[in-house]
């Protein structure tokens, strides 16, 4: 991770934490993980996909390496593009 990364997760994320098994038809209940967490997980390399869901604007100033930009207003409309077989950090 990209030095000053830190304090961007810090403030980005206390993240929803959205397992989704590759088999199931629902996702299970979301939990809340902090920005130290996070890095932790995606240090490690564990199988998650981070959709940053701010506004346009607001990704100018920086984000997550290799995070998805979904809007908020759009992401009900492409969940079906998300793929079911990764753990999901919103942020």
């Amino acid at each position: 991770m990209q030095a000053g990364m830190l304090p961007l997760l810090t403030t980005a994320v206390l993240a929803l934490l959205i397992v989704a098994p590759a088999r199931a038809q629902q996702s299970q209940p979301a939990t809340l993980t902090g920005a130290d967490a996070l890095k932790q997980k995606l240090d490690r390399g564990e199988k998650i996909l981070v959709i940053d869901v701010r506004d346009d604007d607001e990704v100018t100033s920086g984000s997550i390496p290799d995070a998805v930009h979904i809007p908020l207003a759009q992401l009900e409309q492409r969940m079906k593009d998300i793929p079911r077989n990764v753990q999901l950090v919103f942020t």
